[in-house]
């Protein structure tokens, strides 16, 4: 019996016994060894698992509370640059309606200057600016310096044109050279252009009272008859606007009125042209009046913008290099 073993089962029933060899013994250790450690490992594997899941549920966490935030900052981002697109957008619109007002105000300039409108229209503003902006004052330079617009601050009309009439007081046929003016006594007569006063005096001679002379650039000459009051001497510096004095009836005259005249060195010319000439007519001047050499004078004038043309660069060359 050494070599046996015996199981006792014990029930209800009473008791049974089992005898074994020991070789079945060792062999039920082994089993229940063989048990235990797989127990063991599986329970370690379980709780190994247990912890790697653990780790990754965090992980997954960590990763969606900051795709959650990234997402967040992400959103305001968009929103923030769908804002800033907007606004951009804004900004281009006004900026396109600016150059096209722009663009639109240039040609207005352009035409109005008699800049060719044909011309390429690809410059650069800066350079279409500068074209209407030299163009501008060559005409402004002419204007200033050869008579044009009315002689009498307020214009009331004119009575009597260039050219022959019957004369209102011997009712004879005789050469009218110049334009009278509608006026009243007092009215203010102004210089239609830059010059120096030639004769500031009463002229008995030629019939218009008192009378005031005015030597222009170029070779022009404006007179002004039957004053009530001259406002100017002789010598005097005088500028275009002017007061020189004021409308009357002095002289051969038969009633309140400005007898005004232009001449070209020694030509009497029709003032009504001169009288209409302006910017936006500038070039109409030269068809109408006959007899004065325009091209020469506008070449004149040509030459004085270009020089000015070249002063302003080279102080705008300084200003850069300071």
């Amino acid at each position: 019996m050494r070599n046996y073993f015996t199981v006792t089962i014990s029930d209800v029933h009473g008791s049974r016994h089992y005898s074994f060899k020991h070789f079945f013994r060792k062999f039920a250790w082994v089993i229940l060894g063989v048990f235990a450690l797989i127990w063991t490992v599986g329970a370690f594997s379980l709780w190994w698992l247990a912890n790697q899941a653990n780790e990754l549920e965090a992980r997954n966490q960590a990763t969606i509370e900051h795709y959650n935030v990234t997402l967040s900052k992400t959103r305001a981002d968009y929103e923030s640059l769908l804002t800033e697109k907007s606004v951009l957008e804004d900004d281009l619109e006004q900026k396109n309606a600016q150059l096209e007002f722009l663009d639109q105000s240039l040609q207005g300039l352009e035409t109005l200057v008699g800049i060719d409108s044909e011309e390429p229209e690809n410059l650069p503003y800066d350079e279409r600016v500068k074209r209407v902006q030299l163009n501008t004052l060559g005409k402004n330079i002419m204007l200033s310096i050869t008579p044009n617009g009315h002689p009498v601050a307020e214009y009331k009309g004119i009575t009597s044109k260039y050219g022959y009439r019957k004369h209102p007081l011997t009712q004879k046929k005789h050469m009218h050279g110049g334009i009278d003016y509608r006026s009243r006594t007092g009215d203010e007569v102004i210089a239609t252009a830059d010059g120096i006063v030639q004769y500031s005096s009463y002229s008995e001679e030629s019939g218009f009272g008192n009378l005031v002379t005015i030597l222009h650039a170029n070779g022009f000459k404006t007179r002004y008859g039957h004053l009530s009051q001259r406002s100017v001497k002789v010598g005097q510096m005088v500028q275009k606007g002017q007061k020189i004095g004021e409308t009357g009836t002095t002289g051969r005259s038969s009633g309140p009125h400005l007898h005004y005249e232009i001449w070209f060195l020694h030509h009497r010319l029709n003032p009504l042209p001169f009288d209409k000439w302006k910017l936006e007519t500038y070039d109409e001047l030269f068809d109408k009046v006959k007899g004065v050499p325009w091209a020469s004078l506008t070449r004149s004038v040509d030459t004085t913008v270009k020089k000015v043309e070249k002063q302003l660069s080279r102080k705008v060359a300084l200003s850069a290099v300071k």
